[in-house]
């Protein structure tokens, strides 16, 4: 009988945690601490510098997503290595 109403605690406890989500940052003794041996920094203390976008190209022969600036082009085509680019765009 016990055992019945943990199950249901537990039940009712996982459905409540689906609902509310883990939006809501805890203040608990170890919150910061990431498990790799250091705390996270703050977010006042992150460095985020603006990222610029970067034109993606896809490779004629495999299909494999590049920026530009690192692609090889022939003939309009793009191509992620020099072996790709001689073999053409037949191997798909």
């Amino acid at each position: 009988m016990t055992l019945k109403w943990i199950l249901w605690g537990l039940v009712i406890y996982w459905v409540y945690r689906q609902i509310t989500g883990r939006r809501t940052p805890t203040s608990s003794l170890f919150s910061g601490f990431t498990g790799t041996g250091r705390a996270r920094r703050p977010p006042s203390e992150v460095s985020e510098e603006p990222g610029t976008a970067q034109d993606m190209v896809r490779c004629a022969h495999c299909g494999l997503f590049l920026p530009r600036q690192e692609a090889l082009s022939r003939r309009g085509e793009w191509y992620c290595s020099e072996a790709h680019r001689q073999a053409g765009s037949g191997a798909q």
